[in-house]
């Protein structure tokens, strides 16, 4: 579960900003949609603008920030699981889960290795970035494809959602291996290890549960009441499987897989209102990560060579090898498979657990410097913004 910070607030301000991140989102929202331009790049970038004004301090708002990107992260994957049904996942299995499992670990690896040897990060704080930027995000995918049909965007539609549990997972493991460093190194390494099958085991039991009991909830409700329902389902999934040590982010997503696959009845006012909820959420955490640098910062920030190579691999040449060894046996054409490799925004997952690395670098700098942990929001940052771009453009090309 994501660390909570203590909460040192002052109420008034906090509402004040709150508002005006609300206000800036909805107008994005509307701007974005009329002009068809990248939402969240625009997003991240108010969050920077927003950030260079004094009134707007992320330290101010105390313990909201993290308890914000615990929600999005709930929110958003519990959401979009009703963007697939079981019987698509079934049909292109033999692509969608090698990439969401196999794939975001070989990703990670090529972009720990890259992070490490070309970058020259320390091993943990590479590690950890790689991690981040190993998936693909459900936010950025279903604002692109909305309920457009074919196999390529089922596949990337799939993937996306699937591969949220492992992308969130590996930071915090990573995040706990450099909390808890005192520990002997092979101790730690299994630690991790059997933290990685509980998680696994008790997430999907508990997604399993979470769906039968939703289930009889929802069959039970009388009309009016299934949004409440949809938050209490997937906030108290979430909040069981962390609690007997499981994946939460696992739990929710088979929930909302499962349910979205089920004969209930087809319930719009649900599935509308969870969707508004989504877009909130995400306005929150794109806006705060936004607000990691004022323009004064990125204009005083250097990017160099080795940090455009870096990027290069985090946006394209990682993911492109990851599809081309995982899809080299299917039935996919090139066009496709150079197509998947592209559409691959990275988004809520990184942004979310991007400001960790703060914590693990105040936690033990002899593991994590600070100057390595704003070197690792600074990728992050730029990253999310680029991949999107380059997503959005093939996604269009894909159209033609």
């Amino acid at each position: 579960m994501l660390p909570v910070a203590a909460p040192v607030i002052n109420v008034e301000a906090v509402l004040a900003q709150i508002a005006v991140i609300l206000t800036v989102g909805l107008l994005l929202k509307v701007l974005s949609d009329r002009l068809k331009t990248p939402f969240i790049v625009a997003l991240i970038l108010a969050g920077t603008l927003l950030a260079s004004a004094p009134f707007f301090n992320i330290e101010s708002m105390g313990f909201l920030p993290d308890l914000i990107r615990v929600l999005a992260l709930i929110i958003i994957v519990f959401v979009n699981g009703f963007y697939i049904r079981l019987d698509s996942i079934k049909k292109e299995s033999g692509i969608v889960i090698p990439l969401a499992t196999i794939g975001v670990i070989l990703t990670a690896l090529i972009l720990t290795a890259i992070t490490y040897f070309v970058l020259g990060l320390p091993l943990l704080p590479a590690a950890f970035m790689g991690a981040l930027l190993s998936g693909t995000d459900p936010a950025a995918i279903s604002s692109m494809l909305k309920k457009e049909g074919g196999r390529l965007q089922t596949i990337i539609n799939s993937e996306s959602i699937l591969n949220q549990p492992l992308t969130v997972i590996l930071p915090l493991l990573l995040f706990d291996f450099v909390i808890a460093s005192e520990t002997p190194i092979p101790v730690l390494l299994g630690l991790s290890l059997g933290k990685l099958i509980l998680l696994a085991g008790v997430g999907i039991l508990i997604g399993l549960l979470g769906f039968f009991l939703g289930q009889r909830i929802l069959d039970m409700l009388q009309s009016g009441l299934e949004e409440i329902a949809g938050i209490m389902i997937a906030v108290g999934v979430y909040v069981l499987a962390e609690s007997l040590g499981g994946s939460g982010i696992l739990a929710v997503g088979i929930t909302s897989v499962l349910l979205n696959s089920s004969k209930l009845p087809k319930k719009q006012s649900f599935t509308e209102f969870n969707k508004e909820l989504a877009l909130l959420f995400t306005v929150f955490v794109f806006i705060l990560l936004g607000m990691q640098f004022s323009i004064q910062d990125l204009a005083e920030m250097s990017i160099t060579r080795l940090d455009l190579i870096t990027m290069l691999f985090a946006v394209v040449a990682a993911r492109f090898i990851t599809v081309m060894v995982l899809t080299y046996k299917s039935n996919l054409s090139m066009h496709e498979r150079i197509s998947l490799s592209l559409i691959s925004p990275k988004g809520m997952a990184p942004a979310a657990l991007a400001p960790l690395v703060f914590t693990m670098a105040a936690a033990n700098p002899a593991l994590v410097s600070m100057d390595s942990a704003l070197e690792v929001v600074k990728i992050v940052y730029l990253t999310i913004i680029i991949s999107v771009l380059v997503a959005i453009l093939t996604f269009k090309a894909t159209r033609k």
